[in-house]
């Protein structure tokens, strides 16, 4: 055989093998995936509280629980056992305790789920208006707490029950939306 016949061949088969010797080298690893977000706390408070203070730097609501867990997949706050105090201005507080919260992301509504309780002292010395019920929403930008559940609403010896309730806190408003049933007993 011919010398420059084979003399091209050897020519194009070292330039291929240098080609693909240089592109193993240069060429970036293959990244792997992120591993997708579970919802495994990344850290936890124990005997917390946390106050939130309005635009003038006053306290607006303060929450205590025994225990609270960030899940940081979706930034939210699990609160167990907490207990709530909203400041009204000019008025009293409202006091709030469920067995559990959810703070979704963002921080400014509170679900209270499982013997969700809210209360209010009563006015010029009188009983307490004490609301039940199993879930609650509360919004703390407009200070309203909204369920849908049936409440039982118990101020004194007068009682009240309903499905579905909102409350204006800020306004000391009750509007109860179905099934509404009363025994109001008056204070001689």
């Amino acid at each position: 055989m011919n010398p420059r016949f084979w003399l091209p061949i050897l020519v194009l088969a070292l330039a291929a093998g240098g080609t693909w010797w240089l592109l193993r080298q240069v060429t970036p690893p293959v990244l792997q995936k992120p591993a997708p977000a579970t919802h495994i706390p990344d850290y936890y408070f124990t005997d917390a509280t946390v106050t939130t203070l309005n635009d003038h730097g006053k306290p607006e609501a303060v929450m205590t629980a025994p225990r609270m867990l960030h899940h940081p997949d979706d930034d939210s706050v699990e609160v167990f056992a907490p207990r709530v105090e909203y400041f009204i201005a000019g008025g009293q507080p409202w006091y709030l305790q469920a067995d559990h919260a959810l703070l979704p992301s963002g921080g400014k509504l509170v679900e209270l789920d499982g013997h969700v309780e809210m209360q209010r002292a009563g006015n010029n010395g009188g009983p307490p208006l004490i609301i039940h019920t199993d879930k609650m929403n509360v919004d703390l930008n407009t200070k309203i707490a909204t369920t849908a559940d049936p409440v039982e609403i118990l101020q004194g010896n007068s009682r009240m029950t309903a499905v579905g309730m909102t409350a204006y806190m800020q306004d000391n408003r009750l509007q109860l939306q179905a099934n509404v049933r009363g025994n109001y007993v008056h204070k001689q």
